[in-house]
């Protein structure tokens, strides 16, 4: 998950830098490929080893064959559909590990991992919020960033918040998944 983010992190710069039609694609693979990491780890949770090979198996004939089709498609409003039902799917197998696996995970740390991940949801959706904000009213946002210019102007830099915040819950949810792995581990080891 880790390297992941980090290679959004860096596509998504190298994108902002160039404005490159390839290195948007490159932003948004890597899009996917976060959200990857992200349906591998909750969805391999507590399966067996050969349940868990075969959803990284899937998840890889899907979200290469995927990645293949949207480049060569270019619509992006595939990617959205792709990358939205994919994090859906994570919140929705969150939940189910939180509240609905047996036997229970301890309740003391579910309730703190899903006011984390409800947290770390509620920051992304923010930024969402704000990107569209920013895509709605562009040309009000730039002469407003000209008026007060620089150092302030960054403050109504809406898609660059977009990009700031997703990160920041793109990675709560990450240090959630690692601890439910610790605890899973753990379990394992007790066993």
């Amino acid at each position: 998950m880790s390297l992941a983010l980090l290679a959004l992190g860096i596509c998504s710069f190298l994108f902002h830098a160039t404005m490159r039609a390839t290195l948007e694609f490159a932003d948004e693979l890597g899009m996917l490929g976060l959200a990857w990491s992200f349906l591998q780890a909750t969805l391999t949770a507590r399966q067996p080893p050969r349940k868990s090979a075969l959803v990284n198996a899937a998840l890889a004939v899907f979200v290469t064959s995927f990645s293949g089709f949207y480049v060569y498609s270019g619509k992006i409003i595939y990617h959205v559909i792709a990358f939205g039902t994919m994090m859906v799917l994570v919140f929705l197998r969150g939940l189910y590990l939180f509240h609905r696996v047996d036997p229970p995970l301890p309740r003391e740390k579910c309730r703190d991992w899903n006011v984390r991940m409800f947290r770390a949801a509620g920051i992304v959706l923010f930024g969402y919020f704000l990107w569209h904000v920013d895509l709605e009213l562009c040309a009000e946002l730039r002469a407003l960033r000209e008026q007060v210019g620089l150092p302030w102007a960054w403050f109504f830099e809406l898609h660059g918040w977009w990009h700031v915040l997703t990160a920041i819950g793109a990675g709560w949810f990450a240090d959630v998944a690692r601890e439910i792995r610790r605890e899973l581990e753990m379990e394992k080891k007790a066993e």
